[in-house]
């Protein structure tokens, strides 16, 4: 040290200080994954780390501020570090500010959209069409390794420099709405052409019967329950699942119970309309619930003795309120029994022979089956097979339109039955018999409020319009075509898009009926 060097002798003293008046070292309390991004929350400890650095450097001992800095204020070296670094193209400080309270915790939601603005528009798109042109598109299984792997596919070239992890992907899958969640066959349904000219079919339909205006729309459906359904989520203790014994023991349980024995099932049949359920009839089966399908407990006879009474209550109440009646119904086997049905080529010889009999057509004696077939291949199917319930439709004046098939998203019952499902789990007890269940579904249904019938309703009815459902024709689309169509069409008022019927079911929580917006055609 050369006499009269007065950094020399500022230096020396200060690495002394360093060196006896406090802890050699002071651990970084946070993990080694989160310290690059952790810098000083207190503004006012912030304030006085830049003062000091820089009164410091005026003095040629910059390079000591970490030391001493962290020494004086009990925080890590590399975060003194990073906050100078963190300011050096801000403006110098003026005056203290006051002190505050760290910044609250992220949520999840901001955690995600913090990663999306990380990427740039064009990355976010192509990573958007990637998983559907090389996983959706193939039936592949999506992974997040798989995705990382490929990043050189989907990452543009000014985030190149971006760190990709498969924390990263998720967060940002999370953050585009990507969601992993059990999946649903029903997605296919939209490449096929019969379904979809059907759902055009009756999309057309039912805008031209509201473009009308005036008319009552009923939606009629069937549904099961049995007093052991129980939700599948919901809270239970972990600490009882891994030793149950000891809590039954100790006068506790075992956890909660995602469902007890299955009890007698009860065959629910309903409409709703927007004014409420209407027409509701629950009858006991005597059966226990075995997993199977409910349809084999109803059949075209008890349906249509039924459905019969639909039609004069929806045309008595359609009469009073001076609108025309309409009923919404899907295309169960029950709900299509033909009326002397027409036969098919797979059928007997005698049966077809009968069967033009009985319609006047000329049949001589003695044709072979060949000649028979093509005297049916001359006949019109739709003028032939006549439906019993839409014949009994058309005697009473009622307007009946079939749902498309898998398409359970246009029939407004089906969110009454989730709403009456979730009900029952609070109003069904494990001592309840099919007696007590019914009469307390039955009450549950004469006092459900009208405004949440009606906000189902208005949601049926928005359904595909937008999407441009009315014209739609998969085949004529490529993959890449029916994404650009899909960027084109999404609404940003849609809190929530829904594309299958459990989704449909999951949205409409107690208080979230009001948030449904209507579209007017």
């Amino acid at each position: 040290m050369e006499e009269g060097d007065q950094y020399s002798i500022r230096r020396y003293h200060l690495s002394m200080f360093l060196k006896y008046c406090n802890p050699p070292y002071i651990p970084d309390p946070d993990p080694p994954s989160t310290r690059k991004n952790h810098i000083v929350h207190c503004e006012k400890t912030r304030a006085f780390i830049l003062r000091a650095h820089a009164f410091m450097a005026e003095n040629g001992v910059e390079d000591l501020s970490p030391s001493l800095l962290s020494k004086l204020l009990s925080i890590h070296p590399q975060t003194v570090s990073r906050t100078i670094d963190a300011a050096k193209d801000s403006p110098p400080i003026t005056r203290f500010p006051p002190c505050a309270p760290p910044p609250l915790k992220q949520t999840k939601k901001a955690k995600e959209q913090r990663i999306v603005g990380r990427f740039s528009p064009e990355t976010i798109e192509k990573l958007r069409r990637y998983m559907h042109v090389s996983f959706f598109a193939q039936y592949k299984r999506v992974t997040l390794k798989l995705i990382k792997d490929g990043r050189e596919e989907w990452l543009a070239e000014s985030d190149k420099e971006q760190t990709v992890n498969t924390s990263t992907i998720r967060l940002l899958l999370h953050g585009m709405n990507f969601a992993f969640i059990k999946l649903q066959c029903r997605t296919s349904i939209y490449m096929n052409e019969y379904y979809c000219s059907l759902q055009a079919n009756f999309l057309r339909s039912m805008l031209e019967i509201r473009t009308e205006g005036k008319c009552l729309i009923w939606s009629v459906d069937e549904t099961w329950v049995h007093k052991g359904m129980r939700p599948n989520i919901g809270w239970t203790d972990k600490e009882a699942q891994k030793a149950p014994l000891t809590f039954i023991k100790n006068g506790l349980t075992a956890g909660n119970s995602a469902q007890w024995e299955r009890g007698e099932r009860l065959v629910i049949v309903a409409c709703l309309s927007e004014h409420g359920f209407r027409c509701p009839l629950i009858w006991r089966t005597g059966k226990v619930g075995d997993g199977g399908d409910y349809h084999k407990e109803m059949n075209s006879e008890e349906f249509e003795k039924y459905i019969q009474n639909v039609f004069k209550e929806l045309v008595k109440e359609a009469e009073e309120r001076e609108l025309r009646p309409v009923l919404l119904m899907d295309n169960a086997s029950y709900h299509s029994r033909v009326l002397d049905k027409m036969p098919t080529t797979n059928d007997r010889k005698a049966v077809i022979s009968d069967w033009l009999v009985r319609k006047g057509i000329d049949c001589p004696a003695g044709l072979k089956k060949k000649e028979l077939v093509d005297k049916l291949k001359k006949l019109s199917r739709k003028e032939h097979n006549i439906y019993i319930v839409d014949k009994m439709a058309e005697d009473y004046g009622v307007t009946l339109v079939r749902t498309p098939p898998y398409m359970a998203e246009f029939a407004p019952i089906e969110l009454g039955w989730s709403a009456m499902k979730r009900a029952q789990y609070d109003l069904i007890n494990r001592t309840d018999d099919g007696r007590v269940i019914r009469e307390k579904l039955l009450e549950w249904m004469e006092n459900y409020p009208a405004e949440k019938c009606k906000s189902y309703m208005e949601h049926s009815r928005k359904k595909r319009i937008a999407e441009g459902g009315l014209t739609f024709s998969p085949p004529s689309l490529t993959t890449e075509e029916v994404l650009a169509a899909a960027a084109e069409v999404v609404d940003d008022e849609d809190e929530e898009a829904v594309e299958d019927l459990d989704d449909i079911f999951d949205m409409f929580d107690e208080e979230e009926e009001e948030s449904i917006r209507s579209v007017e055609f």
